[in-house]
């Protein structure tokens, strides 16, 4: 039992000796901590103490240690620092290579101390992912095409990378919105030191979504742009979009030829005909009396179509009339009504009106934006009249101190009764029964002009 007792007080005083020399230990400043480079990039590390070094051994992943000092260096490694007399053992890597990928060492020895004191650093050689893989699910009808309101999900893997690459996701050129994205997950494979990410997406398809690409993009140094991406196109059924306002177009002139154009968003492209006074009028075919014919729908890209109905020769008559179109695909169907005149475009806020907030019925949010307008221009009509009353009434911001001339005194004679500073009339001015509505310049019998 005693020799068991000694054999494990012998072994605690080892320990608590060598935690000791741990402790006498010189602490070594490294620079940089960490450093990325590429393969073939130079790279610089710097460890330093407070007091003159004896020597200065460096350990690199790949190659074997160094002995440094200001007259030393070699085809691989070169001493920097100003001398080991001044506690510096700083070194500079030519060339870095695949192999050095990993942890370095700086070990110095300090006179009268039996420890060496070491530094450690991180060297990162950066190696090229794969190119990002996107895969993604398939449409409520398991195939390629997907309808509004399919709820999509789709997912971004970036292989073997060092360190591991970024991802970002974008539907054509506008950011996807972080709320439908999972956080990515790093996959380590130790062998090598590389690293995969991927990450998940969930969206639920609008008909904006159609003709657009959803892009998953890495960025990474290796990559010869710095980023490397994958895409694929997203193919959207909807029905026709609605206009619920009547479409209005002006500046038909009697007895000369126009043309009706309609816009239409759909997909897949839509089959269009119009109705004028009961009269059906396919595409690419004339009216029973020849003079209106509605043309092949004209393809504008991003499932945008024009439909026109020619008339060779306007008459008052058609002005009267209301044209309709009906577009319809295998997603539903949608009519558009539209009433022509020869009168001028209206301009201003007629014209901003009929262009920007009737249009915007047929598209996602365009309630909101209607609204949006209308509440601006009543807040603006509002804070005019409030100015306007203001000023006629000297309240507020006009209710500054006034002079309030009396012109009832004879002889022509003006007299000045100031009001008081609190905006309390004299109380021995008297206003002339001939003035009214507290302006004293202007008289009953006076005509006021007034803007129309």
């Amino acid at each position: 039992m005693e020799l068991v007792f000694n054999g494990r007080m012998l072994l605690v005083a080892a320990m608590g000796f060598f935690f000791i020399q741990g402790l006498l230990a010189a602490k070594v400043d490294v620079d940089k901590k960490e450093q990325t480079v590429l393969v073939g990039d130079p790279v610089t590390y710097m460890c330093r103490v407070a007091v003159p070094l004896q020597y200065c051994r460096v350990e690199i992943p790949g190659l074997r240690s160094f002995n440094l000092n200001k007259g030393m260096s070699n085809a691989d490694v070169a001493y920097v620092g100003e001398g080991l007399e001044y506690g510096q053992c700083g070194f500079t890597m030519y060339r870095v290579k695949d192999n050095n990928n990993g942890e370095i060492k700086c070990t110095l020895g300090i006179t009268n101390e039996p420890q060496e004191s070491v530094g450690a650093m991180s060297l990162i050689v950066a190696r090229k992912p794969q190119p990002p893989e996107l895969d993604i699910s398939r449409g409520a009808d398991h195939v390629s095409v997907y309808k509004v309101d399919d709820l999509l999900q789709a997912t971004c893997l970036v292989r073997d990378g060092r360190p591991v690459a970024n991802i970002s996701w974008f539907l054509g050129d506008d950011p996807i919105d972080l709320s439908e994205l999972t956080m990515p997950t790093v996959l380590d494979l130790a062998k090598e030191n590389l690293q995969s990410k991927v990450q998940n997406l969930t969206r639920r398809l609008q008909a904006s979504d159609s003709g657009k690409y959803l892009r998953c993009v890495a960025y990474h140094p290796a990559y010869p742009d710095g980023q490397a991406e994958t895409k694929r196109a997203l193919d959207i059924k909807y029905a026709p979009l609605p206009q619920r306002q009547q479409i209005e177009e002006f500046g038909y002139e009697i007895g000369k030829a126009g043309s009706i154009n309609v816009t239409v968003q759909a997909n897949p492209r839509p089959t269009f005909e119009w109705s004028v006074n009961g009269q059906r009028i396919k595409e690419g075919s004339n009216d029973n009396t020849g003079i209106m014919m509605a043309t092949l729908a004209e393809e504008l890209g991003n499932g945008e179509y024009r439909a026109s109905l020619r008339i060779a020769r306007i008459g008052k008559q058609d002005t009267e009339k209301e044209y309709i179109l009906t577009a319809y695909n295998d997603q539903g169907s949608e009519t558009y009504k539209v009433k022509i005149s020869t009168n001028p475009e209206p301009k201003g806020i007629n014209k901003f009106l009929r262009r920007h907030v009737y249009g915007l019925y047929g598209y996602e949010g365009g309630v909101v934006a209607v609204i949006g307008i209308v509440v601006a221009i009543l807040f603006v009509i509002l804070t005019v009249s409030l100015l306007i009353f203001a000023k006629l009434n000297g309240r507020w911001c006009f209710s500054g101190g006034a002079t309030v001339i009396d012109y009832t005194g004879g002889d022509n004679q003006h007299h000045h009764s100031d009001i008081t500073s609190d905006g309390v009339d004299n109380p021995h001015h008297q206003v002339s029964s001939e003035y009214i509505n507290g302006n004293d310049m202007i008289k009953k019998d006076e005509k006021i002009n007034t803007a129309v």
